[in-house]
Order: structure tokens, then C-alpha cells, then sequence
């Protein structure tokens, strides 16, 4: 049976949530996802990885790739690019619209999981990997180094609860700005559903530092596809106001207003030159980290050639 060109397996996201450890689920997600690279015959397409080649006489046995002469019975040298290393802040939305979920989980655990996910590979990569968590402020920060228990200390700050409901996304990397001394890459993980302006401020200037950036939007099917059918009683999740609402007869209006929003957040990053993917919390993990490891190669070989 031929491989496909894209080496990830689909990993479902509703069983992986199941795995009650943030830690022990990224190391899933990651550990799926990289056996789906060995068994593709596109190692390196689409991402940085690796390459392989047939052993030959000669070659130092330590690069042998013993994991994939395990599955496979063959020896396997694994070849990496030299790669720049950067230096990541991954920054994560707690905000109480983070919690909307019409699936068993919310956008806030996919936010997390994800976000713990790009940290392990990150820091495996060598790269220096820091957490920012913020609502209508910081919440916590950890900052971006290379060290033993690093990566306990990302898990504990994505697990920690946040101090307020409320979304402040131009106060919070407005704060954050200043402890972003070094330039490097910038992933914000939020679902953007926040006035542009407030957006649109604090990005530009986080580009205007020479910080390269890119936005994962998280969304719930529900808000992307507008799923709802029956007649019930709606919340706002961050002022808690309750309204009767007819779905069928407020979808024109929802679709608008969501289009003309998600219309004007694409304009921005595409003239700030800011790579925007929007994450749907029904989309397998490993396809979203794909695109994040994709646009990591592309930065690395942008770097490169300058």
C-alpha cells in the first residue's frame, strides 16, 4: 500500500485528551507523530527532521537510527541539516472564552496541549523554549532556556490556573513585551475573538522588534462551522450574560460578523508577514504540528540564506 506524502496518521484528539497528564499527552502526540515520519518515504519534504540513507561501510554506528531498524530490520543513518536554534516564547489565551467546548474537551486543553507539544519538540531540537500564559494579564511566565526540568516548569505554568476570566490580549503582550530581550520566534496560541485593534497593536510591534511570529487560532467547530440547530439559552463566557437564541434565525448575523472579524485578522498578519493557522479543536493534533514544524524549517532556511 503506497504512504502518503503527508507522514502524519491522524492522531484522534478526543482519545488523546482521555490521557489525564499534559506532559504524558504531548509525548503521545510527539512520539505518534515522529513514527509517522519513519514511515513515510518524505522524510525532510515538508520539515526540517531529518533524512535517511542506507548504512554503508565506513559510517560511524553511533548515527544509526536503532528505533527504525527495530520496526524495519534495516540500518538507517539519520542525517540532519544544520539547523539555527532559536529562541521561542509559546504564549497561551486562559481567558474564559478559551473555555467554550462543544466537544469533551475545551479550546483551552487543546491550547495547552498543543502548546506543550511545540515545547517538547522545540526543546528536543535544541532550541531555548519559554511559556507565557495570559487572560486580561500575565499569569505566568517562564522563561526561555535550555536545562534540565525546563520542560516540568512549561507543564506546571500551562496547568496553573488563571487569576481572571477576562481577555486583555494588547495589556498582556504589552507586558510581555519587555521581557522579550532577544529576538526569536513568538507563538501565540489564542482564538482571537477580541476586538482587532487590541490585536493589531500589540503584534505589529512584537514585528516591529524583529520577532518573527506566528498565530495558531483555536477554535471550536462550533464557532468556525456554526453547528448549533436547536433553540437554547446562551452565555457569554466572559461576562456570564444569558440570552434566548434562535440558531437558524442568527446564523446569517453570526456568519457576518465572524467572517468580516476572521477576514480582518487575516488581513493583519498577512501584512505583517505572520503565518496564520487556524487550529479547529476536531483537527487531529499531529496535522497542527506539522504545520508548526513545517513553518520552523522555512524560518530556519529564510535565516540561513540571509
Amino acid at each position: 500500500m503506497p504512504v502518503s506524502a503527508d507522514p502524519t496518521k491522524h492522531i484522534d484528539a478526543k482519545t488523546l485528551m482521555r490521557i489525564k497528564s499534559l506532559d504524558l499527552r504531548a509525548r503521545r502526540i510527539l512520539e505518534g507523530y515522529t513514527q509517522g515520519l519513519h514511515r513515510s518515504p518524505y522524510h525532510g519534504s515538508s520539515v526540517e527532521f531529518s533524512e535517511y540513507r542506507a548504512y554503508a561501510e565506513g559510517d560511524d554506528p553511533k548515527h544509526i537510527d536503532w528505533k527504525l531498524y527495530a520496526r524495519s530490520d534495516r540500518y538507517c543513518i539519520k542525517k540532519y541539516e544544520a539547523e539555527t536554534n532559536l529562541i521561542c516564547h509559546l504564549v497561551v489565551d486562559q481567558s474564559r472564552s478559551m473555555e467554550f467546548s462543544t466537544l469533551d474537551y475545551t479550546k483551552a486543553d487543546y491550547a495547552s496541549t498543543l502548546a506543550a507539544t511545540f515545547a517538547q519538540f522545540l526543546f528536543s531540537q535544541g532550541d531555548s523554549v519559554g511559556i507565557v500564559t495570559f487572560a486580561d494579564e500575565i499569569n505566568t511566565y517562564v522563561p526561555p532556556r535550555r536545562r534540565r526540568g525546563q520542560m516540568h516548569q512549561m507543564v506546571v505554568a500551562l496547568e496553573t490556573e488563571p487569576k481572571s476570566t477576562r481577555t486583555d490580549i494588547k495589556k498582556s503582550l504589552g507586558d510581555m513585551s519587555p521581557m522579550l530581550r532577544k529576538r526569536g520566534l513568538v507563538v501565540i496560541l489564542s482564538d482571537l475573538l477580541e476586538d482587532i485593534k487590541s490585536i493589531s497593536s500589540q503584534i505589529t510591534y512584537l514585528r516591529s522588534c524583529g520577532h518573527d511570529v506566528i498565530v495558531f487560532q483555536i477554535l471550536d467547530p462550533a464557532e468556525a462551522r456554526w453547528t448549533f440547530k436547536d433553540n437554547a439559552v446562551f452565555e457569554d463566557m466572559e461576562t456570564g450574560d444569558r440570552f434566548l437564541l434562535d440558531p437558524e434565525r442568527a446564523r446569517a448575523h453570526y456568519e457576518e460578523q465572524f467572517g468580516a472579524h476572521q477576514a480582518a485578522v487575516e488581513k493583519l498578519c498577512a501584512g505583517l508577514g505572520i503565518d496564520l493557522v487556524k487550529a479547529v479543536t476536531d483537527v487531529p493534533f499531529d496535522q497542527t504540528l506539522h504545520r508548526l514544524l513545517s513553518l520552523r524549517s522555512q524560518l530556519n532556511r529564510s535565516r540561513r540564506g540571509a
